[in-house]
């Protein structure tokens, strides 16, 4: 709840103080959907914090607590294990996220009622389930697969720097330095380019009034990425080793060697 109440209170004052300034400059409604949108990739990008600790816990939670040697001989397989783990951290992901919309809705109701527009529930819905769900998958995949096979919560917030860095790569390397646009729209992780080239060719009425749906370069980005993530969730089951890890009992033994030495 703290985390929810955080994010909540962030997207809300931040998008109180742009909205007005966007409405403006773009000479467009303070509650469009592009803009909706684009708030609502930018604050469940910060979310990543959340899901870097909701996913470390999950996956290296009982070796860092040493539980696993006793968890290990319950009677529960492996996929048991790991998926009830990973989709326990994604689902309490997905809701804190709500707070995305939630906050931008909110900050709509708090606007200037001259730069509002009509109101449209599809255009907080869309962003949340075609941008902002999505990532939240390819990201505690990716996050819950470093922290399940380094048994370090700590690792996960690596996950997160290394899915950041992958947008970043794509948008000033392979769209700006190269111009392979659509390259640069499915390599990106988080669907960031396909907002930027909205940003480059939408007109201001379509921005005010165009939704975010899934079709095109979206839906690609979107299969490719659930994809990969559930490659990382299958490759974390066949290399999670599930049994108590020894790396005390191999230190003993080295230990033991060098006594005998």
């Amino acid at each position: 709840w703290l985390y929810f109440a955080v994010l909540l209170t962030l997207t809300f004052y931040v998008a109180s103080e742009l909205s007005g300034s966007y409405a403006r400059s773009d000479n467009s409604f303070s509650n469009a959907p592009f803009f909706i949108a684009v708030m609502s990739l930018v604050f469940g990008t910060m979310g990543l914090l959340i899901g870097a600790a909701l996913a470390g816990d999950a996956a290296a939670r009982d070796a860092q607590t040493q539980l696993d040697p006793l968890l290990y001989t319950a009677p529960v397989s492996k996929l048991a294990y790991l998926g009830g783990r990973f989709f326990a951290a994604f689902g309490l992901y997905a809701v804190l996220l709500l707070s995305v919309p939630l906050g931008l809705l909110l900050a709509e109701l708090a606007g200037n009622p001259a730069l509002l527009g009509p109101f449209r529930p599809a255009a907080y819905v869309a962003p949340y389930l075609f941008l902002v769900v999505p990532n939240g998958f390819v990201a505690t995949a990716v996050l819950f697969w470093m922290a399940a096979l380094s048994r370090r919560a700590t690792t996960s917030y690596l996950g997160g720097v290394v899915l950041v860095a992958a947008c970043a790569f794509s948008w000033s390397w392979v769209a700006s330095a190269w111009g392979q646009w659509e390259l640069a729209k499915l390599l990106d992780p988080l669907g960031a380019n396909v907002l930027r080239e909205g940003l480059m060719t939408w007109t201001p009425v379509e921005r005010s009034t165009r939704l975010i749906g899934l079709g095109g370069t979206l839906l690609w980005n979107r299969v490719l990425w659930i994809v990969i993530a559930l490659g990382v969730l299958a490759l974390t089951h066949s290399r999670f080793p599930f049994a108590h890890h020894t790396v005390g009992a191999s230190r003993y033994r080295v230990s033991r060697r060098s006594e005998r030495i």
